[in-house]
């Protein structure tokens, strides 16, 4: 029988699929050929099967090393149901539970072992998978093991020394977006042996890439509508913080839309439950973060909406690419407003933060006596006086991870201790103590104490999460309960640690800390750098579609046909966007009809300009405040869009305001306040911030340091 034969029995025996698709033979035969490989295939691509689909032909394991617990877990079920023998190591398993495992793997009862990044930390997990026959290790979100990447994960940057311990087998690099720049950094850190590079194109032709510029509190509305343009189909909403997705959730349930939320402040429990929620279509719409998708195999989205631009074309691609993956007319639609810039600033600050701010932290820490540490971000802050959000304080640890100063474990943080007070206690003590008026409470003891006696005796490590799941119980309902007994006296229960675990590596004064300060700076403005590339496809004039793959390295000869510039570039109105919201939809807010174009609204004022009406006149025009037209005009100005400013500001005022700047050249690092009470009286607001803005994009007028 030939390899192609043999593939396509395995593949129609065990997936059901009477093909493969492109690329993913390639992989495959290369993998089974012993060749490193890179493979870059869109969002639902079929990367998975690039790896899984030779595992049931190699002697040994594969070693499947994925960054999510939820992720591992969905794909060790799809496999486990499709009779291929699969499981996974996490910090969701207790001690025992992962220790069985492992010998079950020892003992070639798997084919796959998902493995998560962290768990190499482990001395004696990873004394263990050295005895494994390990036939091939695929790196699945290896963009993560870049810091050119939109999701650098330090933990990947050890699997090169950790897969040179296993006996440097073959490895299979897997990822949707990747840039040149990134695809060469994975090359590097995995050490990849002349690699085969197996890239499908990132064109998604059943894709429409839209985009509508519009004040930030117009954005629900324009949610709403879209949704209602899909009445039987489901979609995501990405939104950048909780607090968004908790508004824009209650105001899609007041219009009776099946609407759930997801983001990291939720347990992993609860999100599990609102990811199965979703996938089983019993909620259409899920207004998530980003902490929401990777892995999600839901075919039939209709659409995506951004409610707030992401930080780079990567994370837009990605998340937009969730969309049609069954090949079907799918919606991309962005929604942009200038506020949406200033909180990605927000975000890079606190994902790059200070020289000073890292070493405070490294400092402190060595103040402990013990170099094993369990800590707060809280503590850290209060101990240093830092008022910085937590995000720099994460970052500060991530960087002094991948610098060797000290390493992040994950082995019981996530685990609550559960064990009776004493020998003696039993069922009827805990019962008593419950009263009998307790109902629930009294049978979740009762199945926790039937299960786990003599676990409960020992000492009882386990994720709540896991916990509950096995009694059939809410987490929260268990947590009361074990909180309750705990004051009772029948249990000693210690909750998970909700803080970080670290292990100081090194200890050395501040001043011989040696970090790569120069990686750090083009880190910076790298990260700046992609948000400016974010920013112009908002306002580019072209294919949208095309200008996500030039930016992957991929060119589109035609434009793509779908987008709002291919449909009838950005001066249409377009009749999907033209719908009233239902007069019946909730009775506690009339019906009202917005109009929504794909047209930058900053493009509008442009060319009404243009046609020769002032501000005032254009504001009037649009039936707009006059400060948003001044907001329009600078960002014409910024961009370069208008070059002619004599019927916009006067030259006097341009003069004196860059005089002003080269004179004092601090004064770019203030507030408009500051600056203009330097000014005369006369140079008013909108004088101010129009010259700014043409300073700001006109080099010949930059001020110069005196």
């Amino acid at each position: 029988m030939s390899n192609h034969e043999q593939l396509n029995n395995i593949l129609k025996n065990y997936f059901n699929f009477t093909q493969l698709r492109p690329g993913q033979e390639l992989a495959i035969i290369s993998a089974l050929q012993g060749q490193d490989i890179i493979v870059i295939m869109p969002t639902g691509g079929g990367k998975s099967l690039c790896f899984q689909l030779p595992a049931l032909i190699f002697p040994g394991i594969t070693m499947v090393i994925s960054p999510l617990i939820a992720l591992m877990k969905d794909q060790v079920d799809h496999l486990n149901a499709l009779n291929i023998p699969a499981t996974f190591i996490n910090s969701s398993l207790t001690t025992e539970e992962a220790s069985e495992r492992l010998k079950e793997a020892l003992n070639k009862k798997y084919r796959l072992l998902y493995i998560a990044p962290e768990r190499f930390y482990n001395q004696s997990f990873f004394k263990a998978v050295q005895q494994l026959p390990i036939s091939l290790i695929a790196v699945d979100e290896a963009h993560c093991i870049s810091q050119w990447g939109h999701d650098f994960r330090p933990s990947y940057l050890q699997l090169k020394k950790f897969i040179t311990a296993l006996g440097r087998p073959p490895i299979m690099a897997l990822t949707a977006t990747a840039t040149p720049e990134v695809r060469e950094d994975i090359v590097k850190q995995l050490n990849l042996q002349q690699p085969r590079e197996i890239i499908t194109g990132f064109a998604r032709p059943n894709l429409s890439f839209e985009v509508i510029s519009t004040a930030d509190s117009q954005k629900k509305e324009i949610v709403l509508e879209t949704i209602q343009q899909y009445p039987s189909a489901s979609g995501i909403v990405y939104v950048s913080t909780r607090q968004r997705a908790d508004e824009l959730v209650r105001y899609l349930q007041n219009y009776h839309i099946a609407a759930i939320e997801y983001h990291a402040g939720l347990s992993s429990g609860e999100r599990q439950t609102l990811q199965n929620t979703f996938m089983q279509g019993r909620a259409k719409v899920i207004v998530a973060t980003n902490a929401f998708g990777l892995g999600i195999d839901k075919s039939d989205l209709r659409f995506v909406i951004h409610y707030d631009m992401p930080g780079t074309i990567e994370a837009y691609y990605q998340e937009a690419g969730r969309a049609g993956r069954d090949g079907k007319p799918s919606l991309c639609l962005l929604l942009h407003s200038p506020r949406d810039r200033y909180l990605q600033e927000f975000f890079i600050a606190g994902d790059n933060p200070p020289l000073d701010l890292i070493l405070d932290i490294y400092e402190f820490l060595t103040t402990y006596p013990n170099d094993h540490i369990l800590i707060t971000y809280s503590t850290i802050k209060n101990a240093l006086g830092l008022d910085t959000p937590d995000l720099a304080v994460g970052t500060a640890l991530k960087i002094l991870e991948r610098e060797g100063y000290l390493a992040k474990t994950y082995e019981k943080t996530s685990q609550a201790m559960i064990q009776l007070a004493s020998q003696d206690i039993k069922l009827v003590d805990g019962q008593t103590a419950l009263g009998p008026k307790a109902k629930k409470s009294l049978e979740i003891w009762e199945k926790l104490y039937d299960r786990y006696n003599g676990k409960l005796r020992a000492g009882l490590y386990i994720n709540l999460d896991t916990l509950a799941n096995s009694l059939g119980y809410k987490k929260d309902s268990l947590a009361r309960l074990l909180k309750k007994l705990n004051d009772q006296k029948i249990i000693i229960y210690e909750p998970p640690f909700k803080g970080t675990e670290i292990t100081l590596l090194k200890r050395c004064p501040r001043e011989a800390v040696n970090l790569d300060y120069e990686a750090l700076k083009t880190k910076l403005a790298l990260a700046q750098h992609k948000l400016d590339q974010m920013e112009n496809y908002v306002y580019h004039r072209g294919c949208r579609q095309q200008y996500i793959l030039d930016y992957f390295g991929e060119h589109l000869s035609v434009g793509c046909g779908q987008c709002d510039w291919c449909k009838g570039g950005l001066n249409n109105y377009w009749p999907n966007h033209q719908n009233k919201i239902s007069h019946h939809a909730s009775p506690h807010k009339n019906s009202f009809n917005i109009q929504l174009s794909t047209k930058l609204t900053q493009l509008i004022t442009l060319e009404l300009y243009q046609s020769g009406l002032n501000l005032q006149e254009i504001a009037r025009e649009r039936q707009l405040q006059s400060e948003t037209i001044v907001e329009h005009f600078c960002y014409l100005l910024e961009k370069g869009l208008i070059t002619n400013i004599d019927r916009l500001i006067d030259d006097n005022i341009v003069t004196m305001v860059q005089d002003l700047l080269a004179q004092k050249p601090l004064l770019t690092t203030n507030t408009l306040k500051i600056i203009k009470e330097q000014l005369p009286s006369y140079v008013d607001w909108t004088d101010l911030k129009l010259t700014l803005a043409y300073l700001h994009n006109n080099k010949s007028h930059e001020p110069k340091a005196s």
